[in-house]
């Protein structure tokens, strides 16, 4: 029977790294590259370290259920509201695009958060397009919690354009 003998490789210490690499010539690139590599880590570390301090610290609540649980209808007079008051007679030849898909969301989602669903994610979503020999299917999933999640979603047409706004109400333990 053949003995085996396990080899223990270790590997080298960073201070012995940085030892080996200090001893090669003055005209090499090694050290610039340990110099870069030094000043990386240092900062990425203190850049975690700040990041850190800079959270609340809330004391755990123990809460397994919202005070008020998301309500689609409040939710959905609220898209409501803002993509009318928003879009109006706009025509689709004059929006700016992504830029208006965007104000419309956070537009949304300010006005939602003004309910006050505590511990809730809101997620908005909204899309445009015109409305001119479009045929348009949206589709979404996502894994949740059936007992506390929904969702609300309402769909603007005027004479040029559509627009389909949703928001996701995702309850955080």
């Amino acid at each position: 029977m053949a003995k085996v003998v396990k080899s223990t490789t270790t590997r080298p210490r960073m201070g012995t790294l940085t030892r080996a690499l200090s001893t090669l010539s003055a005209g090499s690139s090694l050290p610039l590259r340990r110099a870069r590599l030094e000043s990386s880590t240092t900062s990425a570390a203190s850049e975690a370290s700040d990041d850190l301090e800079f959270r609340e610290k809330v004391p755990p609540t123990y809460q397994l259920e919202p005070a008020k649980k998301f309500s689609q209808t409040q939710v959905k007079t609220v898209i409501q509201s803002v993509l009318e008051n928003k879009l109006g007679e706009v025509r689709y030849e004059d929006t700016p695009g992504g830029t208006m898909a965007k104000s419309l969301a956070d537009a949304i989602t300010k006005e939602v958060k003004k309910i006050g669903f505590d511990r809730y994610k809101i997620v908005c979503t909204v899309s445009f397009g015109p409305l001119k020999n479009s045929s348009v299917k949206y589709v979404s999933r996502c894994v949740w919690n059936p007992q506390f999640d929904n969702f609300a979603e309402y769909t603007y047409r005027n004479k040029s354009l559509y627009c389909v706004g949703t928001v996701y109400g995702v309850y955080m333990e």
